[in-house]
This record gives structure tokens, C-alpha cells and sequence, in this order.
């Protein structure tokens, strides 16, 4: 069936809210723009005939195509995200790969795992696609009939200069004006504003509910309604603020005042993890896991069983991001010492009167000399661990060889799949990152050991610059030649198997265990559109550069950083390698979830949850838990926490952040200036590439090698967490990209905010400030 929004009758409610709705207000007046549903793809060119003849009546105007399913935009459920919206179709062809698109979106596993857990029913569910007219659109936004985080204050809008995706996904700082209110808050009048608040009280009148509405406003300040819904239990008013006063509270009332925790170990996860994820790494960082390993492979304690030993995790979750609880880590170095581990400036021992005690006093003689000898081990024996190292390399390649997917695991029996998901995350978080748990302490040992030999040669100010330079042209790691296969398959569509069958393990935001692999992704991995021509790597002999510095300290600083080097590289390799178990882990879950009836969902379970259901515990009974979880990960998304937090600061994070300062200061990890277009991006798998700016900076909580597509399509990136050794910092450098970390970044720049980017000194001048 083929209807225009003005042919719809009332009682064709099957056509699902979206659809309904705009058809509805079509019909009462209000300015929508002209639309069509289609709730079958079209067959037959009679057909497509009359979409095309109606799109032709339209002036052939660029269009949006985007569901309308059964069930989407109601009262209960907002559906957001699980179902496919197209924006400026502007050709016959791309309005009919829309259209198919979107009818096939219903059958994606993430819409059904929807459906199956919060509708009780997972296929054949109505799909209906809407086509319409796109508005030039020279301010968008949103419009609620009641303040979705102060209900007091009654109806509120927000809006931003252009088109509203931005908006809807969180990347953007909005401008926001209330009802209640007469102050303007960005460039629209109050006249103007008053406009979209009286059609919002049209549509709220007409729907006999509490609504939201996204509308937008043209060159000529004519406003128009584009969608309009219920308000979803998961728009309630209060449920964000209650969430984070919960989280708030508990933390508060779990750990103690002096505590501290350090979230570097972690700074390229690009947003929380799942709750499965959070689970594996933890019991890494539990009694008997691969961290306690390392400890003692570098001669420190580890866990044991003293009183003054923690006897769980230290790995913490706070606001739904993982960090080190640094309070437990002091004894699981030297032991009952007095002494604590102060955060700032950088991290380090500071002595404290009131802890001592009496078996401190006793284990004294032991702690020091085992200080001094870690100390020495690091000094001498660190080639000794980097051979060891790469030996436990190949051991590994050669035995945890996997299959390139998980396609296997269809015909395995169920008791087989399980054994092997437990025996799996088992392997990883007891045996896999032990190594690299190692080369993490040795490479932040090494780093500081060459800062230091090296400021007293050139001066302390002087130390990152030529840091930047050496790791910039004298790293060859494997994410660079990982990067390197991804801009040929980008070109070359016929390299793209052989890149699947070598990275196809990685992938953006790969160590979440709920985000796809490559290999899963498949074409739509490379996106649309060239990559960026970056500037080839500088041709610098290291050897050389230190020579040139005339010291007799060039043997030692050689020396220095050829470990560094070393270690670095090794890391990498190490990371390519354990994260092919991993993604193992991520696959078996997958077959999990469609055997016990919750899919994609099982990402937002524990192990002991996970081996609950298979004991036999209804899906019924987990439905609510997996809700809570979900709304706790949203509305934890827009809070900023840094790399190093205490417990008396945590309060702070909740408050708002100053958003008036045009010129800023973060750390530089690749050097270069560079002038661009911000592009602010979450979650790389919500990117576009065919409205990306050429000159674009791309700005993120944290990056991953997975997000290769987007630094080959970048001319200079901006990160709110990790420091000169992260992936995002060595791969810039090896792109030539300039390259800063800026706490705050994604709230303090906004997207299409024409920026000046300067790798070397850390600024940024935003020119949208004046």
C-alpha cells in the first residue's frame, strides 16, 4: 500500500506511530512537510512509478527515508536507533537502496533482540517506511512538553544551527530556552521560539499527551514539525537525575573519602562498557588473574592472603566507566607500607604517619628491599622480560589459534558452546593480557626513565617535542601497518578479503565485547567516499637525531629508547594477538544469546547471570535488570570523568561545564597545526562519511585502533582521554596528524565549529568564539 500523509484514514493505526502521527497533523493543519508511506516495498514498476511521480510532485526536494514499525514511538518505547533512517536522498537509485534498506532494518539482530525482550515477540513485526520532504533546515531541534530533567520548569526546547542529527545523537551542545522563561539563549528570537512552542502545544492537544517533537526552521524562520511522540519511560523526567544521585550515593557510601581511582589503564574504551565486558576485565584485576601474574613476574607481591592484601578487584565501576581503585594497589606492590599513592601531579609515593602499624614496622626491612630491587630489575633487566615476551608471543600464536568467525559455533552443541564461553573468558582475563600487563609497567617505567636523561640534555621544556618526533617516524607498530592494509581495501575493493582475513578481529570500539568486528561489519566497515590523503611519515634515522644533541649521555639516551621502542612495538603485537580469543569471546556470546532467547541483549549480563539462564532462570525474569542497565549506560553517556579521579571530587563531574572559553589548553601527543571543521563523534559506527568535511577534526572521548576509517578521513584529532603512549597518540603521529588530548573536548567544542588545531603546543582556537 502506497498512501500520501493527506490520504491516511484514522483508523489506519497499523502504519506504526511515526508514520501515523505526521499523517494525523498533516491532516490537522499544522506545517508538515509533504510525505508518503509505504508498508510494503514497492513491486512492479506500476509501483515505483507512482513513488517517483509523487517525488516529482515534491520538485524532486531531497528526502528523508526512515522507518515506521509496529510498535516504534509509542508511549512504551521509543525504538531509538534500533531501526534505519536515510537523510538527503537525492536520486531515484539511492531512494530505492533507502527504501529496501529500511524494510530490512526490522530483521537486523539488535531490532529484534528489541522486540523479543521488551515486546514479547521478535518476528513478523508490521514495517512501514516514511518518505519526506527534507526542510533546508537553517536551526533544528527538540521541543518537550515537560523538562525532561526539571520537570518544573515546564516545556523546553533546544536547538542548533543546521540539521538535527547531530543533536539527537548527543554530539552537539545545544542552545535551550524555556517556556517559562523570557531569556533567548542562541540567535532565534523569542517571537521565533514562541512559534515552536505554540506548535508543540498544537501537537500535545491533538495527541492528548505529554509529547517530544523534533522541528526545524528554514531560511525564511517558517518552523515545521518532523516527528512527534509520546514522551517514553525512558524520556521520564526525573530518571536520568535519579540515576546518577543513585550512582552518586552509592559511591559515596562504598568507598571511603581518600579514595582515588586512575582510569588510564582504560582510557580507549570509547564509551562504558557492557556489563559482560566489565566482568571479564575485572576478574583480570581479581586474586589469581592475569594482573596478579604480572605483579609477581616484576617481582612485586600481588595478591595473598594478609589482612592487608585486598582479597577482590581492583578494578572499580564508576558511572559506568572501569577505573583502578589506587588505595588497593599500594599493598599489592611493596605490602602493609606507610605510605599512600598521591594522584597529582603525576602519581607517587607520599608517606603518612597514621599508617603505621606494627606489622608494617615488621615487614619494613622487606618492603625496602624489595623496592630496591624492583627498581633495579627495572633498570637491568627489562631486555631479559622483552625477550620472554615475545617468546610467550608465538606460544601464544600457536596455541590460541582461532577460526577468521564464529560461524562454527551454529552447529556445536549447547553444552559445548557454554563450556567453551567459560573457558574462554577464563583464558583471557587469567592468561591473555598478562604480558601485556607486563610491557604496560616496563613502557611507563622506560618512559619516565628516558624523560628524565633526556630533559637533562635538552631542557625540561623540550622533552615532549622531541619525544613526538622520534615516536612520530621511529615506531613501526602493527596498528600502523593495520592502518596501512585499511587505506588500500578502502581504495581497492579487491584487497578487502585479504584485509578481513587479518584484521577482520578488530574493529571500533573493540574492546567493548558488544560492538562488531570488521569481519561482521564487512563492506559497510570501509563506509562511502576516499579517505584523506595524509602526509607520509618523515624519514628520521633516531640514531642520528641523538647523535646530533652532542652529549655524552647519546649512548644512554640510545639505548633508552631503543627499549622503549621495543616495547612499544611489542605491545601492539601483543594487542593484535590476544584481541582474536577476544573477539572468540564476543561470537560465542552472540550463539549464547540466540540459544537462551535474549540475543544482543546478553552483552548487558554478568557470567553468573549468563550461566543462570542456562540453569534453567526464565528470560521473563531478567527483561527488567537489562532495562536498568541500559538506562543507566544513557544516562551516564554525556558525564565527563577524568583519567584520574577522587572520591571528594565525583560530585563535581555532575555539574555543568563553562562553555564560553575560545582559546584552549590540553596536552599535545602529535604535532602540526592545522585550521578544520569539528566533527564530534561517539560512537563510530553512527558516522556518515558523505557529508564529512574534508578538513575535519575529529573530536572523542578516547579512540581505538578501530577507528581507522575515521583518522584516514581526518586532518587532525582531538581526544578527552589517553596521553603520548595511547594508540590514538602513535597512530596520529604515524599519519602525521596533528593530535591533542583535551579534557572536555566533547563539551567544550560543538559540531561544524570551525576551529585552529595545534599539535605541538596543545592549543585549540575556536573561531565560532569571539
Amino acid at each position: 500500500m502506497i498512501l500520501d500523509f493527506r490520504e491516511l484514514k484514522e483508523s489506519q493505526q497499523f502504519v506504526g506511530s511515526k508514520a501515523y502521527v505526521l499523517a494525523m497533523m498533516t491532516q490537522a493543519g499544522l506545517p508538515v512537510p509533504a510525505g508518503m508511506i509505504l508498508t510494503d516495498i514497492p513491486e512492479g514498476e506500476d509501483e515505483w512509478t507512482r513513488v517517483v511521480n509523487w517525488w516529482k510532485e515534491q520538485e524532486m526536494a531531497p528526502l528523508a527515508v526512515r522507518s515506521s514499525a509496529f510498535g516504534e514511538d509509542s508511549e512504551e518505547m521509543s525504538f531509538a536507533g534500533q531501526n534505519q533512517t536515510f537523510l538527503e536522498i537525492k536520486s531515484i537509485e539511492e531512494l530505492k537502496d533507502a527504501i529496501n534498506s529500511c524494510f530490512k532494518s526490522v530483521d537486523r539482530e539488535a531490532s529484534q533482540s528489541y522486540r523479543q525482550f521488551f515486546m514479547g515477540e521478535k518476528k513478523d513485526i508490521p514495517m512501514n517506511v516514511v518518505l519526506q520532504v527534507m526542510v533546508k533546515a537553517r536551526y533544528a531541534g527538540v521541543y518537550f512538553s515537560v523538562n525532561p530533567t526539571h520537570a518544573e520548569e515546564g516545556s523546553v526546547l533546544e536547538y542548533i544551527e543546521g540539521l538535527g542529527e547531530s543533536l539527537v545523537s548527543g554530539q552537539v551542545n545545544p542552545y535551550r530556552n524555556l517556556k517559562s522563561s523570557q531569556v533567548v539563549d542562541g540567535p532565534l528570537s523569542r517571537e521565533d521560539l514562541n512559534k515552536v512552542f505554540k506548535m508543540g502545544e498544537l501537537v500535545e492537544e491533538k495527541l492528548g499527551q505529554k509529547i517530544d517533537m523534533e522541528w526545524a526552521v528554514d531560511d525564511c524562520l517558517n518552523a515545521f514539525l518532523l516527528q512527534a511522540r509520546p514522551i517514553t519511560s525512558a524520556r521520564s523526567e526525573t530518571k536520568q537525575k535519579k540515576i546518577l544521585e543513585a550512582e552518586l550515593k552509592r559511591i559515596h557510601e562504598e568507598y571511603p573519602e581518600d579514595t582515588w581511582w586512575d582510569g588510564q589503564t582504560f582510557a580507549e574504551w570509547t564509551g562504558q562498557p557492557s556489563r559482560l565486558t566489565y566482568e571479564v576485565w575485572k576478574r583480570a584485576f581479581a586474586p589469581v588473574g592475569a594482573f596478579d601474574d604480572a605483579l609477581h613476574e616484576l617481582g612485586y607481591i600481588g595478591f595473598n592472603d594478609e589482612s592487608y592484601s585486598p582479597h577482590e578487584s581492583i578494578m572499580d565501576r564508576i558511572f559506568g566507566r572501569g577505573f583502578i581503585n589506587m588505595n588497593k594497589m599500594v599493598p599489592l606492590y611493596f605490602g602493609p607500607i606507610p605510605y599512600r599513592i598521591a594522584p597529582l601531579p603525576k602519581a607517587h609515593l607520599k608517606f603518612e604517619w597514621h599508617k603505621i602499624t606494627a606489622i608494617g614496622v615488621l615487614n619494613t626491612p622487606k618492603s625496602l628491599w624489595r623496592m630496591v630491587r624492583v627498581g633495579w630489575n627495572m633498570s637491568t633487566n627489562r631486555r631479559s622480560w622483552i625477550e620472554r615476551s615475545r617468546k610467550e608471543l608465538v606460544d601464544f600464536k600457536h596455541k590460541l589459534q582461532r577460526p577468521q568467525d564464529g560461524d562454527l559455533y551454529s552447529d556445536w552443541k549447547y553444552e559445548e558452546v557454554l563450556n567453551l564461553w567459560e573457558k574462554e573468558i577464563a583464558n583471557f582475563s587469567k592468561v591473555s593480557l598478562k604480558w601485556p600487563l607486563v610491557l604496560v609497567v616496563l613502557i611507563e617505567a622506560s618512559m619516565q626513565s628516558l624523560r628524565a636523561v633526556l630533559s637533562s640534555v635538552v631542557g625540561k621544556d623540550k622533552v615532549e617535542e622531541h619525544l613526538q618526533q622520534w615516536m612520530g617516524a621511529g615506531l613501526e607498530t602493527a596498528t600502523f601497518e593495520m592502518n596501512r592494509y585499511f587505506s588500500r581495501a578502502l581504495e581497492e575493493p579487491l584487497k578487502r578479503e585479504f584485509f578481513f582475513s587479518r584484521f577482520g578481529h578488530r574493529g571500533p570500539g573493540e574492546l567493548d565485547l558488544s560492538n562488531p568486528r570488521w569481519q561482521e561489519l564487512g563492506e559497510t566497515a570501509f563506509g562511502t567516499g576516499k579517505s584523506v590523503e595524509v602526509s607520509d611519515r618523515a624519514s628520521l634515522n633516531i640514531e642520528d637525531e641523538i647523535h646530533k644533541l652532542k652529549t655524552f649521555k647519546d649512548v644512554v639516551l640510545i639505548e633508552e629508547w631503543k627499549i622503549l621502542k621495543e616495547l612499544l612495538e611489542l605491545r601492539e603485537q601483543w594487542k593484535m594477538e590476544i584481541l582474536r580469543p577476544y573477539a572468540h569471546i564476543r561470537y560465542i556470546s552472540l550463539e549464547l544469546g540466540k540459544r537462551l532467547g535474549v540475543g544482543n541483549e546478553i552483552f548487558h549480563l554478568t557470567v553468573e547471570e549468563v550461566i543462570a539462564l542456562s540453569n534453567g532462570q526464565s528470560v521473563e525474569s531478567i527483561k527488567d535488570k537489562i532495562k536498568i542497565r541500559k538506562e543507566e549506560l544513557d544516562a551516564y553517556k554525556g558525564i565527563y570523568l577524568p583519567d584520574v579521579l577522587k572520591q571528594s571530587d565525583v560530585e563535581d563531574c555532575l555539574k555543568p561545564i563553562d562553555m564560553g572559553q575560545s582559546s584552549l589548553r590540553g596536552t599535545p601527543l602529535s604535532s602540526g597545526v592545522v585550521k578544520g571543521i569539528v566533527k564530534i563523534v561517539n560512537d563510530p559506527s553512527d558516522v556518515d562519511f558523505t557529508n564529512w568535511p574534508g578538513n575535519t577534526v575529529l573530536v572523542a572521548p578516547a579512540t581505538d585502533p578501530g577507528w581507522t576509517a575515521l583518522f584516514t578521513r581526518c586532518s587532525g584529532v582531538i581526544v578527552e582521554r589517553g596521553g603520548v603512549l595511547s594508540h590514538c597518540a602513535i597512530l596520529a603521529r604515524e599519519l602525521g596528524l596533528p593530535s591533542i588530548n583535551l579534557p572536555k573536548a566533547t563539551h567544550l567544542l560543538k559540531d561544524g565549529d570551525s576551529i585552529w588545531l595545534d599539535g605541538h603546543s596543545g592549543g585549540v582556537k575556536n573561531d565560532n568564539i569571539h
